[in-house]
């Protein structure tokens, strides 16, 4: 085992400075941890750490909070992408965590093959492999939390950044104090001159990555010219970026929380999927059917990666079209679909025919694909019959002897409707009756030799009915179990 609270580098340092610093910041941190309830004493936390400024302000931080003592792991991502100096990094970092007396874990990842191979960005495959890398030491070390140390620049450059790239108000605020994944961000009111003053006082030292210079990346540019440049207009647009994502966070929140308790009543779930009323979902204000879809496809798929705002524009138009069925296909494998008054979301997975053909040869149980089954029986007297439900039949069955095929429907099939004379096309009493294209593969149609006795569900024929003379009667159930 390893103690809680680690040794502090505080071996050559001035100590009235280094109380001072440390009382001064780390009550800062302490409060934020009890405002955005970020951890609690006694957690497992996994700290990144790059070795840069922040990472080792985290840990120094983190390894003596006041009042919250902390089981930390440190853990480091070499991105391979600077040949010798990223294997100083590492190594920087291994010392860090053996000085801290905490354990270590490292993972080497050529990023650049990584990206080249997923078609990605450096700075995307960067952040996944890191995403994958944690969320494996969280697991593995059953911790409450990854700490991360982004801090108030950060905020400012990502709200920036999004601004220019187009983006709501989910991307404008910002980096969340706390995320979905259990990511934590204890520094984000913190600003990185605080930072580097802090580790000056308390000599501490830390590696300087060259790549932050390097301004092919779009958040160096932001960083290096377009917020100095923005500086001339207003010396605390740092500031203001922050409060500004502040803001936008807790607005965000409020309705995030409004779109979920819409979709709860719009949109419940059903077997075909997420099936959402076109009218509640249509009659919404335009923002929160927006989000409201939002939400649906980031619980359909886990989050809302590669889904943008032309996405979610063509599900609004897809909701407001005039035509009954259509769809559109979306990332991931989700297919969004018009069925009538209903919009279903839904994996292509789910989106599949349902095609059978069997053979009913007497009475008995007939398990269908679809979770369903029919039940074919004999019928003891006219005071059996129940007449009221759409899932029951009755047929002399000496107008229709076995055996009987049950089938899927085929275009061409015709119907002879109970009460009518003529026929009746099988797909214009599916349009009468607003079946959805993707329900019409489910429905089993019970055939007596070529003719078409009954459309489970939906419609019994004029063939084989009862009348006076009826003396062997057959009772068909149909049941679908989901």
């Amino acid at each position: 085992m390893y103690s809680s609270t680690p040794t502090r580098l505080s071996s050559t340092l001035n100590e009235s400075v280094a109380t001072t610093a440390l009382s001064s910041l780390a009550t800062r941190i302490t409060g934020t941890v009890h405002e955005q309830q970020l951890f609690s004493p006694g957690d497992t936390l996994i700290i990144g750490l790059s070795g840069g400024a922040d990472s080792s302000a985290l840990l120094d931080l983190l390894a003596d909070l006041p009042g919250i003592p902390l089981r930390l792991v440190a853990a480091h991502l070499n991105h391979c992408l600077r040949g010798a100096e990223s294997d100083l990094d590492e190594e920087f970092c291994r010392s860090l965590a053996e000085r801290y007396q905490i354990p270590f874990e490292s993972r080497r990842i050529d990023v650049k093959a990584m990206a080249g191979r997923s078609c990605l960005n450096l700075e995307d495959a960067g952040r996944r492999a890191r995403v994958a890398f944690f969320d494996e030491l969280r697991t593995a070390w059953q911790a409450s939390a990854v700490a991360l140390a982004h801090h108030a620049d950060d905020q400012a450059e990502t709200v920036l950044m999004r601004l220019l790239r187009g983006s709501g108000m989910p991307g404008l605020a910002g980096i969340s104090y706390r995320n979905e994944r259990g990511y934590v961000r204890p520094l984000l009111n913190v600003t990185r001159v605080e930072i580097e003053t802090y580790l000056t006082e308390r000599g501490l030292v830390w590696r300087e990555d060259g790549s932050n210079t390097d301004r092919s990346f779009l958040r160096n540019r932001i960083r290096h010219e377009l917020l100095p440049l923005l500086e001339q207009y207003n010396p605390s647009v740092r500031s203001c970026l922050a409060t500004t994502a502040s803001l936008l966070s807790a607005e965000n929140k409020l309705l995030d929380d409004q779109a979920a308790q819409a979709a709860e009543q719009i949109c419940p779930e059903s077997p075909r999927g997420r099936t959402c009323s076109v009218k509640l979902l249509s009659a919404q204000p335009l923002a929160l059917q927006r989000r409201v879809i939002r939400l649906l496809l980031s619980r359909l798929h886990g989050n809302l990666e590669q889904f943008n705002y032309q996405h979610i524009e063509a599900i609004v138009g897809l909701a407001a079209s005039a035509r009954p069925n259509s769809q559109i296909s979306l990332p991931h494998g989700v297919v969004a679909v018009k069925e009538y008054d209903a919009l279903v979301f839904r994996t292509r997975e789910t989106t599949r025919h349902h095609n059978f053909d069997l053979r009913i040869s007497g009475p008995g149980i007939y398990p269908l694909p679809c979770n369903a089954q029919l039940t074919v029986a004999m019928s003891q007297s006219p005071a059996d019959f129940d007449t009221t439900s759409a899932d029951i039949a009755y047929f002399d069955l000496d107008r229709c002897p076995f055996p009987w095929h049950v089938r899927t429907f085929l275009p061409g099939d015709r119907i002879q409707p109970l009460g009518m004379t003529g026929r009746k096309k099988l797909k214009n009493l599916f349009i009468d009756s607003k079946i959805p294209l993707s329900q019409r593969s489910r429905i089993p149609l019970i055939f007596c030799g070529a003719e078409l006795m009954w459309a489970c569900g939906l419609r019994r024929s004029q063939h084989a009915c009862l009348d006076s003379s009826s003396a062997r009667i057959i009772r068909v159930v149909f049941h679908e179990t989901v």
